[in-house]
């Protein structure tokens, strides 16, 4: 049987992909810059297609990268499933911290997944409302939505998002939803750190930002004043994904904007991670990339490029 690539091979790809940067893969890996570089040349040579191109300071993967990306991550996962970290006695359990909003919405009805794919590692989920101590001691390691540069802290995107407008389907028979224009005579429901001036112009609509009424400062609560039929909610796919294919809210129209901000992966700085906390970051990544974040439906997505449009103090600040 022909050989397979090692291990190490398949992880100087992995990391080389994920920072774009053979140099920063080299420095997570504790390896040299060469010997990056000898392993992506040796998948170059057996998969006879180019992986990377340079685009300025930074390596770029190549299409091909891209597919074989995804492969190589769902292998690393079922390796990390069938040898898990052992957990020695005595050690603490792992503490993750997160918004309550993603721990109700996402994380906590799929916690399940994790326990019965690693029983050795025992795990605590604590809820830190106060994004200012999203790492307060005793967390090792944090899930965060927002720029990616927090102070004092190291963080990995794990996942993009996109915002489309979601309600119940008796609020939009009973509003007589059809096309955008329709949301003239609709309450939209606003969160105060997710304007909705980037979607209303990707359609082409004139409304203004809208002002009064119900603001909510956390998107659990945008999702669940929508589905308690008091309006329109701008949401996010991943929090909205379990709502619609239950058929308690449906998503109105085709058209999407890409959020500037994303689910990252946090711990603190001068901290290396223990094998717990690597196993967590792990299996949250390949959830992510699963399935897609929105049911499949067909779409013609139109993308927002003008990221400046969203509120500038905002787009720095942490999202939740």
């Amino acid at each position: 049987m022909e050989r397979l690539p090692s291990i190490q091979t398949l992880r100087a790809f992995e990391a080389a992909a994920r920072h774009g940067s053979y140099s920063d893969a080299a420095v997570e890996l504790n390896v040299t810059h060469g010997a990056i570089s000898h392993r992506i040349r040796e998948l170059e040579l057996r998969l006879g297609v180019s992986l990377f191109k340079r685009a300025g300071r930074n390596m770029m993967p190549t299409r091909e990268a891209v597919t074989l990306l995804a492969q190589v991550r769902q292998a690393i996962t079922l390796l990390k499933i069938a040898f898990p970290e052992p957990v020695k006695r005595g050690n603490p359990k792992l503490v993750v911290g997160v918004h309550p909003a993603f721990a109700t919405r996402w994380l906590v009805p799929r916690m399940g997944d994790f326990v019965s794919s690693f029983p050795r590692i025992p795990i605590e989920v604590r809820s830190t409302a106060d994004l200012g101590d999203f790492l307060a001691p005793g967390i090792d390691i944090a899930v965060r939505y927002g720029a990616g540069s927090w102070p004092n802290a190291v963080s990995e995107r794990v996942a993009d998002e996109v915002l489309f407008p979601v309600c119940t389907p008796q609020y939009k028979e009973r509003l007589r939803i059809e096309e955008p224009g329709d949301l003239a005579r609709c309450t939209l429901l606003r969160h105060v750190w997710q304007p909705w001036s980037p979607w209303l112009r990707a359609c082409g609509l004139s409304l203004r930002e809208p002002s009064g009424g119900l603001t909510l400062s956390d998107s659990a609560m945008l999702l669940e004043a929508a589905g308690c039929d008091q309006g329109v909610a701008l949401a996010r796919a991943l929090f909205a994904r379990d709502d619609l294919e239950s058929g308690k809210l449906v998503r109105l129209f085709e058209i999407e904007v890409t959020d500037p901000n994303a689910y990252f992966v946090v711990w603190r700085s001068g901290v290396t991670l223990a094998g717990s906390a690597e196993t967590f970051r792990d299996w949250l990544r390949a959830k992510l990339a699963a399935r897609p974040l929105v049911a499949a439906v067909p779409m013609k997505r139109r993308r927002l490029t003008d990221a400046a449009a969203l509120d500038p103090a905002a787009s720095i600040r942490q999202r939740e």
